[in-house]
């Protein structure tokens, strides 16, 4: 357990799409964590080669050496920088995109110290998610505090931080547990098929015929796994897709909700507030206020 109570500051919170070409070699001076929301990417920590892909979180520490490279696909990998406490130089301090032998004396004494190391915590640099939605949901909302900086959001970013980084270590203790059930192997891949089928309308019954189950066993097995039924994790699913294109891209509210398999924008629209209580324009038009180089 940590000696002392967690104050975190968020240094930087974004979406990105990792393309080829692009590649990064650095040492940080903060703590990062890397959520891959979709396809694949290749990043090497200290001396070892990860190829991370979808429901994995990779979490980076101040001091090693990483190099993130593409894999042959492009990589949404929503990411956040923090501070575990808040220091008298975390507005300062930026976040780094250099090695550590190409520092001032200066930015040599950045570098924060290594919580997990600090504090006796055992979990890897990369996990495979067991609860992936929960993850997502919370580190999509730290990026959205972040972005629009409304009133008393750096209050409310602690709490998410320390929320984020409790989710991924009792996500990681409590799935090294679960491995051995018979059906995690059944509900792990059901995850994966409706990340695949975000754009399609499923049922209950298309989700029990995928998992090889009756929807009574489906619903009670997944609700004891995932603390949610498989129906409202795919909604989730759905609208957090939903969200980014409103967000991120410049297509119109009519062209995201044919994407998303909507009959029309009104039925997208009535849907989307009942996930969210705001309408789809909310976040459209704040979207269309961000600069081109924060889009998707």
């Amino acid at each position: 357990m940590a000696k002392t109570p967690l104050s975190p500051y968020v240094r930087h919170a974004m979406h990105h799409t990792y393309i080829k070409g692009y590649l990064i070699e650095r040492h940080i001076w903060d703590h990062e964590i890397i959520y891959i929301n979709k396809g694949k990417m290749k990043i090497t920590i200290a001396d070892k080669v990860h190829i991370v892909s979808e429901n994995d979180c990779v979490l980076l520490r101040p001091g090693v050496y990483h190099k993130i490279e593409w894999a042959g696909e492009d990589c949404e990998q929503p990411h956040v920088h923090f501070d575990f406490f808040y220091q008298k130089d975390s507005f300062d301090v930026t976040v780094s995109m250099k090695l550590k032998e190409h520092m001032t004396p200066k930015e040599l004494t950045y570098f924060r110290k290594d919580y997990y190391e600090e504090n006796h915590l055992v979990i890897p640099d990369v996990v495979r998610l067991k609860n992936p939605h929960v993850v997502r949901d919370l580190l999509y909302q730290i990026i959205d505090e972040f972005t629009y900086k409304v009133n008393y959001s750096g209050y409310y970013l602690q709490g998410l931080l320390t929320q984020l980084f409790g989710t991924i270590l009792r996500d990681y203790h409590l799935g090294i547990a679960d491995d051995n059930s018979p059906y995690s192997h059944q509900l792990d891949d059901l995850i994966v098929f409706m990340s695949n089928h975000v754009n399609h309308n499923l049922s209950l019954d298309d989700l029990a015929l995928e998992a090889g189950m009756g929807k009574w066993n489906l619903n009670h097995l997944f609700k004891s796994r995932y603390n949610i039924t498989p129906i409202k994790y795919f909604n989730r699913l759905k609208y957090n897709q939903a969200k980014r294109y409103l967000q991120f891209t410049s297509k119109s509210i009519k062209e995201i909700a044919y994407m998303m398999g909507f009959e029309s924008p009104q039925s997208f629209s009535r849907w989307f507030k009942t996930m969210d209580d705001r309408t789809p324009g909310y976040y459209h038009k704040k979207s269309m206020h961000m600069k081109p180089k924060d889009m998707i």
